[in-house]
């Protein structure tokens, strides 16, 4: 009975610790890149002109209105178009609300990008402080 029990216990430990690691390394370790706000992203443009802003949305919502300087690159083509980006530049992705854009600095980040900044809210958080784009 006890050689069962230490069995059981065992078992139990294993199962935690790989549990653990597993949220760690595969859902929980969060990627390397950072959310930043509107005035945070304005700042940071007004700052340097160093900064690759990237929008991500499709070319006919990029013609309707976009960050002055923004390259289009839609999310659906990011994975093949990632190597016309400099990995050494500041990045600042955006694309209508920041789920997309969300999306487009995880495949940065994998493809190993370390200066990825993404825009809480989109261009649609971006107009509504009332910061001017471009058409």
């Amino acid at each position: 009975m006890r050689r069962v029990a230490h069995v059981l216990a065992s078992l139990a430990v294993v199962a935690i610790v790989s549990i653990t690691c597993f949220s760690f390394f595969c859902v929980g370790h969060r990627l390397d890149y950072k959310t930043i706000s509107v005035s945070d992203a304005r700042a940071m443009i007004q700052a340097s002109s160093n900064v690759l802003v990237l929008d991500v949305r499709t070319p006919q919502e990029y013609v309707q209105g976009h960050l002055e300087s923004a390259i289009n690159i839609p999310l659906s083509d990011l994975p093949i178009r990632v190597g016309e980006i400099e990995k050494d530049r500041p990045i600042l992705v955006y694309c209508q609300t920041g789920y997309r854009s969300t999306q487009a600095s995880t495949i940065l980040v994998k493809a190993g990008f370390t200066k990825v900044y993404n825009l809480e809210g989109g261009i649609i958080a971006w107009i509504n402080t009332g910061y001017p784009t471009v058409t």
